[in-house]
């Protein structure tokens, strides 16, 4: 890994500051994938709510890329119309570019300032923890990106529940 070094007199670019961050970020998903692994951290239970839909409990979880997925409140979901008896219900931690700004005065270009880190929920057909080795008490993590299913849910009488043996990989 190479990082930035400063001294003064150094003329800053946006590359240079773009790397400072990425190099800090990179640190902080090797310390998360390497010393804790992946899984749920704390909260992020499903429960199935009326009609067609699930809640998922605000929590904290880390990918098998070391990426933090922060729920930061609980939602409610729908669940897919499909013809599957089991789904995976599963978190994929996201990147959205938001608050456009011009580029400069006197320029219509605008571009995004900032990036929201979040999640997207996915139903899978597969559970993506499938395949992983749980060693001296944590999951390992691969550094593969793919989301992390916290809930497996079945299809009965036409009607999906929340199966309650299927426990989701924890941090401890």
């Amino acid at each position: 890994m190479i990082r930035n070094r400063f001294f003064t007199g150094r003329f800053l670019t946006a590359e240079d500051l773009n790397h400072e961050q990425e190099y800090f970020r990179e640190k902080h998903k090797l310390h998360n994938r390497t010393l804790h692994g992946f899984g749920v951290v704390t909260g992020l239970g499903v429960s199935k709510s009326s009609g067609n839909t699930v809640t998922i409990a605000a929590g904290l979880a880390i990918d098998c890329e070391g990426n933090e997925i922060l729920v930061e409140e609980s939602f409610k979901y729908a669940l897919p119309a499909s013809a599957l008896e089991t789904i995976f219900l599963t978190l994929r931690y996201a990147e959205h570019a938001i608050d456009p700004i011009p580029t400069t005065k006197q320029s219509s270009d605008m571009e995004f300032s900032k990036v929201e880190e979040t999640f997207d929920v996915v139903f899978e057909t597969q559970n993506t923890n499938q395949g992983h080795r749980h060693f001296r008490g944590r999951w390992q993590a691969c550094g593969k990106p793919h989301g992390l299913t916290i809930a497996r849910l079945k299809r009965t009488s036409g009607n999906w529940r929340v199966e309650r043996r299927y426990h989701p990989p924890r941090l401890s």
